[in-house]
């Protein structure tokens, strides 16, 4: 998600990190991501490819693009939830609601910006509006061995929504299984 493509990715990188509340000490085995799929897209706007693939244990390679059709800005806004399977319901356990260049001055710039820079064409955190752009991230090697000890076991479902005026122009959803 180039910023916006790379928003997607470091979303869904920040939901499994927000995910490591472990208030039991329970460690983790495995960490599975039984499905990732694009739930919607508005190509007026942006069009977008993500992908994950196992590089070696405990190291996922992720990599995307995201055309950009229009700039980006504080009119923009990135929802972010995780939910845990509960009782065959998915409850909530963390909603981040946030402008797009707000997040690109914070999470962004705190989490993903410096682990990112080297494998993509990701914009500066202080690049805000976000131009329009053909993103692209390759091969990030995301380790997820720290994750498995943190997370406590259950099934998870992070979704990603990017919105304009309310409006989903992009949309992801992630199902991850701990062990």
């Amino acid at each position: 998600m180039g910023s916006s493509s790379r928003s997607a990715q470091q979303l869904v990188l920040l939901g499994i990190i927000l995910l490591a509340t472990n208030p039991f000490g329970v460690q983790a085995r495995t960490l599975k991501i039984h499905k990732l799929e694009k739930l919607s897209q508005d190509e007026e706007y942006v069009h977008s490819h993500l992908r994950f693939a196992e590089f070696e244990e405990n190291v996922l390679k992720v990599s995307g693009e995201l055309n950009l059709h229009h700039h980006l800005d504080n009119d923009w806004v990135i929802e972010f939830k995780v939910s845990q399977e509960k009782d065959g319901n998915y409850e909530r356990l963390f909603l981040l609601e946030t402008k797009v260049c707000d997040f690109m001055e914070s999470y962004y710039k705190d989490f993903f910006y410096e682990r990112i820079k080297d494998y993509s064409n990701a914009p500066h955190p202080g690049n805000c509006p976000l131009p329009k752009e053909h993103y692209r991230l390759e091969d990030y090697p995301l380790d997820v061995h720290v994750l498995k000890k943190l997370m406590t076991p259950g099934q998870y479902r992070i979704k990603y929504k990017l919105k304009n005026d309310d409006k989903v122009i992009l949309s992801y959803m992630a199902e991850v299984e701990v062990d």
